[in-house]
């Protein structure tokens, strides 16, 4: 984190902080432990990539190192390997071309339909989607999609495999400097997707359970690593 938005951000949790400890009379705050801001390590690239895939394996996704023309080989051997021979993928997405390169095993369908009239097309017809990617946080292993209207939000959270494709040289240290050097506050988007895993939930008597509100597989591939 650079000095300038280290100062402003320890000056906004100030301020914060002072507001609530007004709130509280009588209160010694002197007793409590000083409040170090968070340093993160810094990283080499190749250890941010590194950094990356360890957080979405852990998470249980699976992470596959390809170039960019590999892409139709990957994704068919990868779907015909669960048995699927549908894929939804985004009316001009940036793999649109590639997708015309799949195994004729694979029917790829552009999502240019009707959301509310194909209910029953995208919720129990379409067993994978695939999308791109606007950037990825090597902290977290996190994946950020940015929906539109040509690939919209319900591509990647309605089938139940979800492939990605990332770019590993949009890959940032952490959500801070990818806000920072993406200039976020000049674009910001009306709904930013942040993707560490497949869809999972422990409500149910604390047993873990994948798929339950979105994708229950998770399949990253990963360019230029």
């Amino acid at each position: 984190m650079s000095t300038d938005y280290q100062i402003k951000s320890n000056a906004a949790r100030s301020s914060i902080i002072n507001k609530l400890k007004k709130e509280v009379a009588g209160a010694d705050y002197d007793k409590l432990p000083e409040e170090l801001s968070y340093q993160y390590q810094q990283l080499s690239k190749t250890q941010q990539v590194e950094q990356f895939i360890g957080h979405l394996e852990a998470n249980h996704a699976q992470v596959i190192k390809l170039e960019k023309q590999q892409i139709p080989q990957v994704v068919s051997e990868q779907l015909k390997q669960r048995g699927i021979r549908t894929l939804l993928y985004g009316m001009q997405a940036p793999h649109s071309a590639q997708m015309a390169e799949l195994d004729s095993y694979i029917h790829a369908e552009v999502f240019d339909f009707n959301l509310a009239e194909n209910k029953e097309k995208l919720f129990n017809q379409t067993p994978a989607g695939i999308t791109s990617s606007r950037a990825a946080i090597a902290a977290t292993g996190s994946i950020v999609l940015w929906p539109t209207e040509t690939e919209p939000r319900s591509l990647s959270l309605v089938p139940p495999v979800h492939m990605v494709i990332v770019d590993a040289e949009q890959l940032y240290a952490n959500f801070s400097s990818l806000i920072r050097e993406q200039q976020w506050q000049d674009n910001l988007p009306t709904n930013a997707i942040l993707i560490s895993g497949p869809s999972k939930t422990a409500d149910i008597q604390q047993t873990l359970a994948y798929g339950a509100h979105g994708p229950k597989e998770l399949l990253v591939l990963l360019l230029n690593a």
